[in-house]
């Protein structure tokens, strides 16, 4: 703050500060710190890749606004390639994390690409980043953006140049659970989750929980998704991550509402609230939603169905039209109001490209079919699909 000017002296020790800031937890001091040596830098190379490195931290950070500011200061150059393809992974990312929409899918596929004629494993990892967001986008996806669109890209991703690891299995599993079927993906998937965390920095883990977790959905696993949904949590908390701390909370928050823990799945869901106010950033509360449907509470869980609906529709969130489809399920079926839990969660179903959640909804529909129109109907339903 005391420096008249630009000063590079300063600004490489700011630098230095930011890596041991960030190796205790302190990502928002370390963002605060990278974000100075920009304005410390004169050299416009180092000053564009000071730039970069600093909206990277800053995401992380929850600093969104700030972040998409020092891109585009990033952007001004002069930029490597190699920068460049950074600079749309981070916009993808920034996007995805911001508001969980429609936009996010093909800008991180254009990354990807970006990547695969420079650095195969970053290619890979901007990949792995992709089908998280097009399952958030799910059917509201921009054209080229959709679940089925990206596991075909991702088939066609450069192979690893290294035995498999977890990420690896992970995005193969998933690509084929969609491109050629259930069957297919459930042995990778299984593997993948078996080797989750081996060999991996908790970067990485961080990284990738929630992609295991949907995995862990996917496959009906319930302790892995027990598992991995507590370490997503300790994980996000130790690092600072306001990015990846709402996703921890969500997946640990439903975990507890299917356990029966509705008080523990609250505090977690009022934790996701108070880091989204602080951030400042779109978000739709699932598990107050899901605790609304769960306790009976029929006006509460109306009015955020229609409201969580209408929100997310206007940014692009097609999960949510999924989630509140299971929500509606779950209420009617409590309240014994069995066709209108049969049409709920038939829409939440309809999605071919859900990978998760839709799960929940298929428990709904054979429930509600089963009492409204007997075993043969509720049998169709429990038939596996493809």
């Amino acid at each position: 703050m005391a420096a008249p000017g630009p000063d590079e002296d300063v600004a490489a020790e700011l630098e230095r500060s930011a890596g041991r800031a960030r190796a205790r937890g302190g990502l928002a001091a370390a963002a605060a710190f990278l974000e100075r040596t920009v304005m410390l830098t004169i050299d416009p190379a180092r000053r564009a890749g000071r730039a970069l490195a600093a909206a990277r931290i800053k995401g992380q950070a929850g600093g969104f606004g700030t972040a998409v500011d020092l891109l585009t200061m990033a952007e001004a150059g002069p930029l490597t390639e190699f920068q460049h393809a950074h600079a749309d992974l981070l916009r993808g990312r920034v996007a995805f994390f911001a508001n969980r929409g429609s936009d996010a899918p093909p800008l991180l596929l254009r990354a990807a690409r970006r990547f695969e004629p420079i650095d195969a494993d970053l290619s890979r990892a901007a990949y792995l980043d992709s089908p998280t967001a097009a399952v958030f986008a799910g059917r509201l996806a921009s054209p080229g953006g959709g679940v089925l669109e990206v596991a075909r890209a991702i088939a066609a991703a450069p192979r690893p140049l290294r035995a498999p690891r977890a990420p690896d299995l992970l995005l193969a599993g998933l690509a084929a659970r969609c491109n050629k079927g259930y069957a297919a993906g459930l042995p990778i998937l299984r593997e993948a989750l078996t080797t989750f965390g081996r060999g991996m920095s908790a970067d990485e883990e961080l990284r990738w929980l929630w992609l295991a977790c949907l995995a862990a959905l996917q496959i009906w696993d319930d302790n892995r998704w027990e598992l991995l949904s507590t370490r997503f949590v300790q994980l996000a908390r130790g690092a600072g991550s306001l990015s990846e701390l709402p996703f921890a909370l969500n997946v640990r928050a439903s975990m507890l509402l299917f356990a029966g823990e509705l008080g523990a799945a609250a505090a977690l869901a009022d934790e996701v609230q108070a880091v989204a106010e602080v951030t400042g950033t779109n978000r739709t509360f699932y598990t107050h939603l899901g605790l609304a449907a769960l306790r009976g509470d029929e006006s509460a869980a109306l009015a955020m169905i229609e409201g969580t609906t209408r929100d997310a529709a206007g940014r692009g969130e097609g999960i949510v039209i999924t989630i509140a489809g299971w929500a509606d399920a779950v209420l009617s079926n409590g309240l014994g109001r069995y066709r209108q839990a049969v049409t709920a969660s038939q829409q939440a179903t309809s999605y071919e490209g859900d990978l998760g959640t839709s799960n929940w909804a298929v428990v709904e529909l054979i429930e509600a079919a089963e009492r409204d129109g007997g075993i043969p109907r509720a049998a169709g339903y429990a038939a596996p699909r493809t």
